[in-house]
């Protein structure tokens, strides 16, 4: 069995293991309402799962590669933004001004910080990204 990551056409994505593409496909029918858009095997994969008091399993996609194979393979516009908005308008003040900071599910707080221009953009990419495959 492989991993396949199924990008929908909502902006959604799905991982999972099957024999190849085409049942890949299939068993993610099951699953959800908004049809695949693209479809491609997975090189790298790490997950948690935490078990909260109320009995229920959140996920957190852990490792850094499997984020940067999916912001550049799935969300190729939101990457760019992402990466603009570091360049052009630099980190937000609550950035390190000494490490490297990355915009995923760790990091997420440092968006606070980030001006109304830059937040503007980053929702314009999530919007885009919703798009690219509605047709």
């Amino acid at each position: 069995m492989s991993l396949y990551v199924l990008r929908l056409r909502n902006g959604d994505c799905v991982i999972m293991d099957a024999m190849n593409e085409r049942e890949a496909r299939e068993r993610t029918g099951k699953l959800v309402t908004s049809e695949v858009a693209t479809i491609r095997p997975l090189g790298v994969f790490a997950a948690q799962f935490a078990l909260t008091d109320e009995g229920e399993l959140h996920s957190t996609v852990l490792d850094q590669g499997t984020v940067a194979e999916l912001n550049k393979h799935e969300y190729p516009m939101l990457e760019a933004a992402r990466s603009h908005s570091y360049v052009d308008f630099d980190s937000s003040e609550t950035d390190s001004k000494t490490e490297r900071v990355l915009f995923d599910a760790v990091a997420r707080h440092h968006a606070q910080g980030w001006d109304k221009r830059t937040q503007a953009m980053i929702r314009y990419a999530v919007e885009q990204e919703r798009l690219r495959f509605a047709n």
